[in-house]
């Protein structure tokens, strides 16, 4: 998220610097349980909420588990934060600790009383596996990292529906080695083995590979399982199902997969080859009109061009992305265009040859709804005065740009006006948009909003961005956009790792998956593929880390970002990029705003004059 004023902002006047601003830190901080892993400095006093005393007849109590944070406990039960937080009377949302006891609220179950403390580390199991699980399903061994609704996402069912086959009386509490019952799966199902873990040594046998007898569907490839494969990355690798992969390779236990077995991969256009100790793999074949591109987040107003395109030029990029804020080109009223220093930006830029995506964000105060908030931004009342603005900027920089974003972020309240969050509205906007970029020149890319990592999903400070991205292809968004926007956040995390990584060290922004790069390019993948989508790519329009010792209140993440990790970590990302074969021009975040705003929060993301910089330069493209 950024706010990039233009020359026509009157000078003096304090602006709202938004990469990552401290209320959105905060904000996620508050409702994600950030601080839970850092409070041993409170007073255990402080910790425990007070005596309950807004009780509703129906609820329960529930134990704290490590991990556990509001917004999870709310989604597991189907309440709201806020209303946990009214029931139990606490202050700080973020502070709540294992082992402590809150009332969930407005539950149709009865309630049993508070339970002691586990005592002596001891961890309760479950009940038991059913003896007669239904006939479709297969047997499941817990791993390292897994909970059940990580589980439920990789096998297509539901939370409910694991707990309810495999008689689970919290489905917090799960442990390595268990067996549960998938259900819903067709295939026949293995007796389940003991609850202890197969040794790494053991040879699983469930998941031979296709004898050959097999019949694999006329299309497809033979894949070779390497170092650190699942089923599930596979998957998401070729834009095929886990169950299909399954189905195609007689597969009874997706756990058990083992280094040098072949997979066949269904639903690849070509004929059948016969499985050879050399065969290849194919790469994907997202949309070929554009592959992974090297782009930079850029501050065009105010700043030197000359220095912008020769910066961008030297490192080996083709791509820079900025704002273009509707309300300061058509201020005064409709067809009332003033495009000022617009005009001197885009001809730099096309005249170094350089690659342009404008982000086209922000409606006039004219063309906002009725009685809405001013003081924030949001969206147009009507979506057809932002295509015709959209209409009256393609005719104007015909062949200066190459790709148009379509908003910022609209799963966040702050990018929305205030007003309810709504996807369906949001693809409105799109798909006017849309139609209106590709009138005027059609092969303008077209990329969606990127949207903010998130896990508050109360509909009113923010949608989950998972939630959003399904609902945005629910209301037909597939037809809407030549790309997907992303705004993978790293937070303190290296790009590699996923959600379940930790760091003594560095325990805070590890508690959700929306803190990881890579877990939320891999959650979108998924999302798309699901939907039918997997020959278009992934646009990351804004993605970085910042580092600075002295981090600005909201971000003391950056602290824990060395110039040289900065540098390392940006490098890491567009290897890892560049290796899926599904991610379009990516832009790091950001080249100068350290240049031309030092004192801003996004000149700690600054990628100029520091190691990164050469990093990004020096890398193989």
């Amino acid at each position: 998220m950024e706010e990039s004023p233009t020359s026509q902002e009157t000078p003096g006047v304090k602006r709202k610097w938004l990469r990552r601003p401290r209320w959105i830190v905060l904000l996620t901080a508050v409702l994600l349980g950030i601080g839970m892993m850092s409070t041993g400095v409170i007073a255990a006093d402080r910790l425990l909420p007070r005596t309950v005393v807004n009780w509703q007849n129906e609820g329960f109590w529930y134990t704290v588990q490590p991990g556990d944070y509001l917004s999870l406990i709310a989604a597991r039960y189907g309440v709201t934060v806020s209303a946990i937080v009214q029931a139990n009377n606490i202050a700080n949302p973020n502070l709540i600790r294992v082992g402590q006891q809150l009332w969930i609220p407005g539950v149709t179950a009865p309630t049993p009383a508070p339970s002691p403390l586990p005592t002596g580390g001891a961890t309760p199991s479950p009940t038991s596996s059913p003896t007669s699980p239904p006939a479709d399903g297969f047997w499941y061994t817990v791993q390292p990292g897994d909970i059940l609704s990580r589980i439920a996402a990789r096998f297509g069912v539901t939370v409910a529906a694991i707990v309810q086959a495999n008689n689970i009386t919290n489905p917090n509490l799960i442990r390595v080695g268990q067996q549960l019952w998938i259900p819903g799966t067709a295939g026949p199902a293995p007796t389940a083995t003991t609850t202890a873990a197969p040794t790494q040594t053991a040879e699983p046998t469930q998941t031979a590979e296709p004898t050959a007898t097999s019949t694999p569907s006329s299309e497809g490839f033979w894949y070779t399982v390497q170092a650190g494969d699942t089923l599930s990355r596979i998957a998401v690798r070729f834009g095929t199902s886990v169950s299909a992969i399954m189905q195609a390779n007689n597969i009874t236990n997706p756990n058990l997969i083992r280094v040098g077995q072949r997979l066949w991969i269904p639903g690849s256009s070509g004929g059948t080859p016969e499985p050879t100790a050399t065969s290849t793999v194919p790469a994907p074949t997202p949309n070929p009109a554009t592959g992974l591109g090297y782009g930079f987040g850029i501050q065009p107003y105010g700043a030197d061009m000359n220095f912008v395109v020769d910066a961008t030029k030297g490192a080996g990029f083709n791509w820079v992305r900025f704002q273009v804020p509707w309300r300061d080109f058509e201020r005064d009223g409709k067809g009332q265009y003033n495009w000022g220093d617009l005009d001197n930006v885009l001809n730099a830029l096309h005249n170094g040859e350089v690659n342009v995506m404008a982000s086209i964000v922000k409606a006039p105060s004219w063309a906002r709804p009725a009685n809405t908030d001013l003081t924030v931004d949001g969206p147009p009342a009507d979506p057809k005065d932002f295509a015709d603005f959209l209409t009256a900027f393609m005719a104007r920089y015909q062949g200066k740009v190459q790709a148009v974003q379509l908003w910022n972020e609209p799963n966040l309240y702050h990018e929305w006006g205030r007003e309810p969050l709504d996807a369906a509205r949001y693809v409105r906007l799109l798909c006017d948009g849309y139609s209106a970029v590709k009138a005027q020149d059609p092969n303008v890319r077209v990329i969606s909003a990127g949207l903010t990592p998130t896990g508050v999903n109360d509909g009113v400070i923010a949608i989950d961005d998972i939630v959003f991205l399904q609902r945005m292809y629910q209301n037909g968004a597939r037809s809407c956009f030549d790309g997907l926007g992303a705004h993978p956040s790293g937070y303190n995390n290296p790009p590699d790792v996923r959600f379940g990584y930790t760091n003594p060290q560095e325990p805070e922004f590890k508690n959700h998956p929306s803190f990881f790069f890579q877990e939320t390019m891999l959650r979108y993948r998924n999302v798309m593929v699901a939907n039918g989508d997997s020959a278009k790519r992934i646009w990351p329009t804004e993605f970085g880390w910042a580092s600075s010792p002295t981090p600005l209140p909201g971000y003391e993440y950056a602290a824990d970002i060395t110039p040289e990790e900065q540098a390392q970590y940006l490098v890491r990302s567009y290897e890892m990029m560049k290796s899926w074969g599904w991610v379009g021009p990516a832009y790091a975040w950001n080249l100068n705003f350290g240049v031309v705003n030092p004192e801003s929060e996004m000149a700690q993301f600054g990628i100029w004059d520091r190691p990164a910089y050469a990093g990004l330069r020096d890398m193989p493209k």
